[in-house]
């Protein structure tokens, strides 16, 4: 290797930025980034204590324990997120410490228990309301707490303690966010870049194992080879969740194009996707090569199937290899010139014309064998597979977009920039659940500050502080939201405290030892913050010994042992006091967040049905040419509108898993006959995942017919009237509208049914749920019942209708045959490649609305269960 080579390695390394099909799996790995992230916390940790205790601040300020605390606590993952949480901070604290310190000097609190409870109350108050994110509001109102228990409990402070308290967070947050910056900085964009690229190559072999299974002769082989897609499916889900987090709140502070154009700048001349273009570019190829899956999955290998794969074997060999050039192309760090993108472009279209040319070949074969023989042709063959081609397709036309011209991405975004007017930035509206969070918030923290205020309490407990500060940095936007931070916290606090004792026993109270002995317990929990399940632990297990070791005041009163056993009897009694008043007092329970988030979904989905019907009415149905102008207005607002609802859908799912296991904390046998399902709600986060999945497919063929409509509206028009005699194509718009119709009852019935199976603090706290009836009758099930009937009969029915569509079409293909009329001149698809595509599409559209159906009928088995579990006696334990 020449130098330049390897200091271009060292460089990406340094910086995250790295090539992930060349890259050593040691180098640039989950591992490495938890190391270097570990790195990051050590460094942040010494140079604020190095700040707050060796340079000549530390005469000028107290408590300068926060200083490395909030530096430990503020730096995040990723460079955005650290400067996220650190302004977010910033812009709270900032004025609370002007606020403060006109408190300090016009109000006597010393020892003034009406007083202070009243301010203390008021500021939690104000602090919980105006913080949306769990973050900025724990860190706040820990600030709070710190500046009332020292001017309460001292009788002499320094007249600018508010500000030197703020000062010790900036300073700690600033050093959080250099550190981020220049210790082996990780930036949203690139991490969101480099996880796009993992994604890419996963995707592209995902879909070679999907096309291997499908090539397959034997359904054993098949299911071989769609069990290894599966394990890199599992591993994308994952990659993707996190890139969508990073995509939603973490990259909006940092210089993404500019970014972009210093990493990709030998790239920039190939495409000029940004980041959230590339995010989507993700998503859609994953929904289609998923539906791939799922059509493999349910493939019928019979004697249909082997003589139409006999005839692709080379054909998806080169079609595969092509696909993958051009997937090597989006991410190879090499220099590409444009010309040589486009013609691999080019190529992968070719081998997909060469394989849609083949397709049609052997259908018309088929119709030829079917003339002689007599046989029928299978409505399930010719869907499935009619399905699988135009996947192929729609994956090809995607990478296509990866090239766009200036002009045409200049368009894009003034089309989708949205102007916000002045009024917008200072509109208030009334939330009631942002406000009895706040009062609960509020009431919690009093009680907490009767053990700091109240002098007996206060005696007992050494001035209570950590049970106050248990109370503030343990609160959640629900019950089990709040409980799974007591857990994390109890523990956390156990594990730092039985550390922070072994560094007294070993160093005494000697200020670089106590550091010297920090610094491998926060690399050991700096590195296991970003492991699954640790994020929330390991900062309170890392920053515990470095409150009690270094901001520990009672250092002549109780030897460092008792005062970590107070420290531990402290968190214990602040937990359990949180745990009971957090049921207690507005109880924001994350079963009712978790059966609201479902109904959002759900509406979102038959939303999404709707607007289909409304497209393919105005593809299939509208004639008169004022009208029509009409129904393309419509039609381009509904094409812009499902991008926008399928980000809206991955939030609400996201944030339904994580829901899920905030529930299974919460004490369910109160409104629950058997508990809490986990396994059946995650079953039915999985069935809404498909059900969405089917509706971005039955999108994507509109937007394919569009294309042709708007060149070429006398060929749809042709279609559409042949399709009335049944000889090409069945007519969906009655069978959409008799679907939007039935999904339109059945989510209604659903939705009746989370609202009546909430918790009864939730309905009693709606009035408009008291209006209606209060609980579940066994008629309500039964109703749900006849939804799911009525949804299998509308399958059947499909099903029956297009088998017999197929039936007359080849009537009258034997009729042309008898009358001495070659199949080549009767089919209408036979010498017209559009006419073939718009078939296959809509038979790829007919199918998936059988898979539409199906899933909702999954969907509504599965609330069936839960509900009867949840509301009846039918299954009785022993």
């Amino acid at each position: 290797m020449t130098l330049s080579s390897i200091c271009r390695s060292v460089v990406k390394f340094y910086f995250n930025c790295h090539h992930v099909e060349s890259s050593s799996l040691y180098v640039h790995s989950a591992f490495t980034r938890r190391l270097q992230f570990a790195c990051r916390l050590v460094s942040t940790f010494l140079i604020c204590t190095f700040i707050g205790y060796g340079t000549l601040l530390s005469a000028h300020l107290s408590h300068q324990f926060m200083i490395p605390n909030s530096g430990v606590i503020c730096i995040q993952e990723t460079f955005g997120h650290t400067l996220s949480t650190a302004l977010h901070v910033s812009l709270a604290i900032i004025p609370l410490s002007i606020i403060l310190f006109v408190i300090q000097h016009l109000v006597v609190v010393y020892h003034n228990y009406p007083i202070g409870i009243v301010l203390i109350l008021s500021s939690s108050f104000c602090i919980s309301y105006m913080c949306k994110t769990f973050q900025t509001r724990k860190l706040t109102l820990l600030f709070n707490a710190l500046f009332f228990l020292t001017i309460f409990n001292k009788e002499k402070v320094q007249s600018k303690l508010a500000f030197q308290l703020a000062a010790n967070y900036i300073i700690g947050m600033f050093v959080a966010v250099l550190a981020s910056m220049l210790i082996f900085p990780l930036f949203a964009t690139f991490d969101i870049e480099n996880r796009v690229n993992y994604c890419l190559l996963h995707i592209d072999q995902m879909h070679q194992f999907v096309l291997q299974a499908f090539l397959c002769e034997d359904e054993i082989k098949a299911q071989v080879s769609l069990a290894r897609a599966k394990v890199v499916e599992r591993r994308l889900h994952k990659t993707m969740s996190q890139m969508r987090a990073r995509l939603l709140d973490e990259i909006h502070l940092e210089p993404s194009r500019l970014l972009q154009r210093i990493c990709r700048r030998r790239k920039k001349t190939i495409t000029h996707l940004n980041i959230k273009e590339q995010a989507d570019l993700v998503i859609s190829l994953m929904f289609h090569v998923c539906s791939l899956q799922s059509m493999t999955n349910q493939c019928l290998f019979n004697k249909y199937h082997t003589n139409l794969v006999e005839k692709f074997q080379s054909n998806f060999t080169e079609f595969t290899a092509c696909q993958s050039k051009v997937i090597s192309a989006l991410i190879s760090p090499s220099s590409i010139t444009r010309e040589v993108f486009l013609h691999t472009l080019n190529n992968l279209q070719a081998a997909l014309d060469s394989v849609n040319s083949i397709y049609k070949q052997v259908r018309l074969d088929h119709i030829e064998e079917m003339i002689e023989t007599g046989a029928k042709i299978q409505s399930e063959d010719h869907l499935s597979h009619a399905f699988f081609f135009f996947q192929l397709g729609a994956i090809v036309r995607i990478l296509r977009q990866t090239i766009v011209n200036d002009s045409e991405l200049n368009t894009t975004k003034k089309t989708m920039k949205q102007k916000k007017g002045f009024g917008d930035y200072f509109k208030f509206q009334f939330d009631w659940s942002r406000i009895s969070s706040a009062i609960k918030s509020m009431i919690i923290i009093g009680v907490g500050s009767i053990f700091v205020m109240v002098p007996t309490l206060a005696n007992t407990f050494a001035n209570g502080q950590w049970i106050l500060i248990g109370l503030c940095t343990t609160q959640g936007d629900t019950v089990g939201g709040a409980l799974t931070s007591m857990k994390m916290r109890l523990i956390g606090i156990l594990l730092g405290s039985m550390w922070s004792y072994a560094i007294y026993l070993a160093v005494g109270e000697v200020l670089y030892k106590i550091c010297v002995m920090l610094v491998p317990w926060l690399f050991l929990f700096g590195f296991l913050k970003l492991v699954s399940h640790w994020d929330f632990l390991a900062p309170v297990a890392a920053t515990t010994p470095v409150l009690i070791n270094l901001g520990q005041t009672y250092g002549n009163v109780l030897r460092e042992g008792n005062y970590v056993l107070l420290r531990i009897e402290e968190t214990i009694i602040g937990i359990g006091l949180g745990a009971i008043l957090t049921i207690l007092i507005f109880p924001t329970f994350a079963v009712d967040m978790l059966k609201k988030n479902i109904q959002d979904t759900l509406k979102t989905c038959c939303h999404a049905v709707e607007s289909i019907h409304s497209v393919y009415d105005h593809l299939f149905q509208q004639q008169d040419s004022k009208q029509q102008s009409i129904d393309v207005d419509q039609h381009e607002e509904t094409k812009f509108n499902i991008d926008p609802e399928r980000n809206h859908f991955h939030r609400l799912i996201t944030s339904q898993r994580t829901l899920v296991q905030s529930t299974a904390l919460e004490p369910s046998f109160l409104w629950f006959n058997y508990g809490f399902s986990s396994s059946r709600y995650h079953t039915l986060v999985l069935q809404q995942h498909d059900m969405f999945r089917i509706l971005h497919s039955m999108h994507a063929t509109l937007m394919y017919i569009k294309q042709y409509s708007l060149n070429d509206h006398k060929q749809i028009e042709d279609l559409r009237l042949n399709s009335t005699d049944a000889r090409i194509l069945l007519d969906l718009d009655v069978d959409l509208i008799d679907l939007s119709r039935q999904l339109n009852d059945c989510v209604n019935l659903w939705i009746s049914y989370f609202t009546l199976t909430k918790t009864t603090y939730y309905r009693w706290s709606h009035i408009h749920i008291l209006r209606k009836k209060s609980k579940l009758i066994k008629g309500d099930l039964s109703a749900n019942e006849d939804c799911l009937i009525e949804l299998h009969r509308t399958v059947l029915r499909l099903q029956t209708d297009y088998q017999q569509a197929m039936d007359r079409l080849t009537d009258y293909y034997i009729e042309k045959s008898a009358q001495k009329e070659e199949p080549s001149t009767c089919v209408p698809y036979a010498h017209n490649d559009q006419a073939d595509s718009i078939l296959v599409t809509v038979s790829a559209m007919y199918y998936s609305t059988i898979q539409l159906v199906q899933v909702v009928m999954a969907l509504g088995t599965t609330i069936h269960t839960i509900f009867e579990l949840e509301t009846t006696n039918v299954y009785r334990n022993f």
